[in-house]
């Protein structure tokens, strides 16, 4: 397949899913049987709309710090396990990805090889890192493209003496001037996402909410924090772990915080309601409220916050229709029931409850092998490729081997992921928010 069929065969595959299994035909690099004739009148059909968008290029830059510089503050246990496996989802479709993290002896043997590819996640490295990419980025810019930076963190967060929210770093702070000043402000990006799991995650980029300071001091305070405003920065959208000074989670039975584990999840597809290989804001919102609905525990609801770029509210958090470097497994019509994916190193990749009628595609890295699993029943998979597309109707499922692992909290063991998402709660969902819903469209028909 030619360089501009295989382009535009990127940006349908996902909108073919519904057509699965078409009649045998020559088999696309991407796994679908899609049939050449086909596969030329769309390019035909969409190739002024792709010669007219410039070319997107991606950049991450994660930071993951188990420690806290607040004494009194315990270290958490799964921040580092997070950073790894941001990494691992960003860096098969990123230009260049940065984790700085230091990863405990654990997590380096999960993720073997990744410790020589990080950096201590201190002040000077990420002043380091964020020149580094901005310098990428303004290339990027001079050619035309549109670079995209994800700026991600996990580890611990807490408001300052005047309410100014602050993440932990090894060596200080960094507040919500620093972000300011040092990533969004400078940065030629022609967008940037925002994605921060900690505790007072909404102080750290949101100068709302009390600020405990006499009223002689208020003025200055104000218009301090009048330039780092977000809304002064329509290309910058946000996903935040909490919208209020609430704590985030950790969960042991997965080794990742819930908050970052459900993003993922969502980022690798299972919050794709339409099937257009996109996910928008407004999907990961419902996405997360559906996973989080069951959980009665009021210390275990996430109260997250997200707010898309105002220069562009459809802007995607994820575009998975792209050449991204995945591999994809298609969860097809028939399956459903809570799921999950598991690799054989056992890192849980991604949740989700499906629908019966409708099919999911997830995107996962490639050359390593999987585990489709739901309740007592497993199945084997190999994604040998990037590109390749593994149908979980044809394997072979078995009853489970695995044991449940430790102690596990009874509210997200039996209700995280207990409601299924689909267009039905979506809708209700954003119609609730008030939000943009996404387009439902099925894409062309490619059957034969």
């Amino acid at each position: 397949m030619d360089r501009l069929a295989l382009k535009w065969h990127a940006a349908v595959q996902f909108r073919a899913v519904r057509a699965w299994p078409p009649m045998p035909s020559p088999r696309s690099p991407f796994g679908f049987s899609l049939g050449f004739p086909l596969l030329l009148l769309g390019l035909a059909a969409s190739w002024p709309a792709l010669a007219a968008e410039p070319e997107r290029v991606s950049y991450a830059l994660i930071i993951a710090n188990n420690a806290s510089l607040d004494p009194k503050q315990a270290a958490l246990r799964y921040a580092d396990d997070d950073g790894a496996r941001y990494y691992e989802l960003f860096a098969p479709q990123a230009r260049d990805t940065v984790l700085l993290s230091v990863l405990d002896e654990e997590t380096q043997a999960r993720h073997p090889g990744l410790a020589a590819r990080t950096q201590p996640p201190t002040r000077a490295r990420l002043k380091e890192s964020l020149a580094r990419l901005n310098a990428e980025m303004a290339e990027d810019r001079k050619a035309g493209k549109a670079p995209v930076l994800y700026f991600i963190f996990t580890g611990h967060g807490q408001r300052g003496p005047a309410g100014e929210g602050m993440v932990s770093l090894l060596d200080g702070p960094f507040n919500r001037s620093d972000l300011y000043a040092q990533v969004i402000t400078p940065s030629p990006a022609s967008f940037i996402h925002l994605i921060v799991d900690a505790c007072d995650s909404y102080f750290f980029v949101n100068a709302r909410g009390a600020l405990p300071i006499g009223p002689a001091q208020t003025a200055a305070v104000t218009q301090h924090l009048a330039s780092r405003e977000l809304d002064r920065y329509p290309q910058v959208g946000v996903v935040l772990s909490t919208s209020s000074a609430r704590e985030s989670h950790e969960w042991s039975t997965i080794s990742a915080g819930v908050f970052s584990h459900q993003v993922r999840s969502a980022l690798a597809g299972a919050a794709d309601v339409n099937r257009d290989g996109r996910v928008e804001y407004s999907e990961l919102t419902a996405f997360i409220a559906a996973a989080s609905q069951g959980v009665q525990d009021v210390r275990g609801k996430l109260d997250i916050f997200a707010r898309p770029p105002p220069l562009d509210r459809s802007a995607a958090l994820s575009d998975l229709g792209r050449n991204s470097g995945l591999g994809y497994l298609l969860v097809p019509e028939g399956l459903s029931g809570r799921m999950w994916v598991e690799d054989t190193r056992g890192v849980r990749v991604a949740d989700f409850h499906k629908e019966r009628e409708r099919p999911l595609v997830l995107a996962l890295p490639p050359d390593r092998g999987y585990y489709l699993r739901t309740e007592g029943r497993e199945a084997r998979l190999k994604m040998d490729r990037a590109g390749a597309l593994v149908d979980a109707g044809g394997l072979a499922w078995s009853s489970s081997t695995v044991a449940s692992r430790g102690a596990v909290e009874e509210a997200f063991r039996d209700k995280l992921f207990g409601v299924a998402f689909g267009p039905s709660f979506y809708s209700g969902y954003v119609a609730s928010q008030g939000m943009p819903p996404v387009v439902m469209d099925e894409g062309p028909d490619l059957s034969p």
